[in-house]
């Protein structure tokens, strides 16, 4: 049922770490998060303890810090600190446009991350301005902006700012009563969960708001077991071959983590169709390596990574990954990481 072609998807989660078709070029900027997604599919395949010589191991992890965005007094940058998306502009001090110079929340947690997946002890980490920046992220409707200067926010950066804590042991950066709050009102009555009040449910934004209250420790914010019940038959309306994200949606394979992953933490793995989803999953596999979002479409890192982690919550064959950090338990227990009421993940 898991017939997965692990060899080739190695071959293609290491091809994408040094290079992407020119199709993807717009995506440079989010190179860390691309990255982070590349080590995640080497991980989830068992394949990333051998993925790589121990030099290149260590050339990531030197190109990661050099996008660190330190603390600079003069400059009054407290709220720009953490990771860039990559290195498009070129070194700190060569860059002359502000915003490269800029932490993003999502980009910060993908860097943490990825640094924990190639041995990293995150030493070199200034973990007092990365969680000083989260403060001044944090709005006054509970929801984190990625950046400064941005109207931007939703659940995305809630769940990248709970990861970033989780993964560094300080919560002192996030509100989580008003974090939490915010993940309350976006409940909708048909049991989704959306990037705001009122507005559509959304797998994306429905993994987002399980996975931070999860990080929080705060599950019950949403209220009883009847609400549990009602937004996993919300979960599992969005499956047909495989998950879609949205109602009236076609399938893609993205959602088999996005979905399947809060489906995970809610306590509704029995209920899926684990064979239609891999046979759904193996249609959207190239022949070169590496899985597209749908059938016929070509493969890039991020539905490779999240179809292949979809599987592995039913495939006993392949390293368990947490659903709520996109990580291996393995390292997540090795890390000893707690939520914010001190529970273990």
């Amino acid at each position: 049922m898991f017939d997965l072609a692990v060899d080739k998807h190695t071959r293609y989660f290491k091809y994408a770490l040094g290079m992407l078709p020119s199709t993807m070029a717009q995506l440079d900027a989010t190179r860390m998060t691309l990255g982070h997604l590349c080590l995640v599919g080497l991980a989830a395949l068992g394949q990333l303890d051998t993925a790589f010589s121990a030099a290149d191991r260590q050339g990531m992890i030197e190109w990661i810090y050099a996008q660190q965005v330190l603390p600079t007094p003069a400059k009054d940058n407290a709220a720009y600190c953490g990771f860039r998306g990559g290195s498009l502009f070129g070194p700190h001090e060569s860059c002359t446009y502000a915003a490269s110079n800029m932490g993003n929340v999502a980009a910060t947690y993908s860097a943490l991350a990825s640094l924990a997946l190639l041995g990293d002890d995150l030493g070199r980490v200034d973990r007092r301005a990365v969680t000083g920046a989260l403060r001044h992220l944090q709005l006054d409707s509970g929801t984190f902006a990625p950046h400064p200067g941005t109207t931007e926010s939703d659940p995305r950066f809630i769940f990248s700012a709970c990861a970033i804590s989780v993964l560094l042991d300080d919560w002192s950066g996030v509100d989580c009563a008003r974090a939490a709050k915010y993940i309350a009102g976006c409940v909708n009555v048909d049991g989704g969960l959306s990037q705001a009040s009122l507005h559509e449910s959304h797998g994306g934004h429905f993994y987002c708001c399980i996975a931070s209250l999860r990080l929080m420790g705060r599950m019950d914010a949403l209220g009883d077991e009847r609400w549990r019940r009602r937004t996993v038959q919300w979960a599992m309306m969005r499956m047909g071959d495989g998950y879609q994200g949205r109602a009236n949606k076609p399938s893609d394979v993205c959602y088999s983590f996005w979905v399947g992953a809060g489906v995970e933490m809610l306590g509704g793995h029995a209920f899926v169709d684990a064979e239609a989803l891999a046979a759904f999953t193996a249609q959207c596999e190239s022949p070169y390596g590496g899985i597209g979002k749908a059938p016929g479409a070509n493969p890039d890192p991020l539905h490779s990574a999240l179809g292949i982690v979809g599987l592995t919550f039913f495939c006993p064959e392949f390293p368990a990954m947490d659903p709520a950090l996109l990580l291996p338990r393995e390292l997540v227990a090795k890390m000893h990481v707690r939520t914010a009421s001190g529970q273990a993940i």
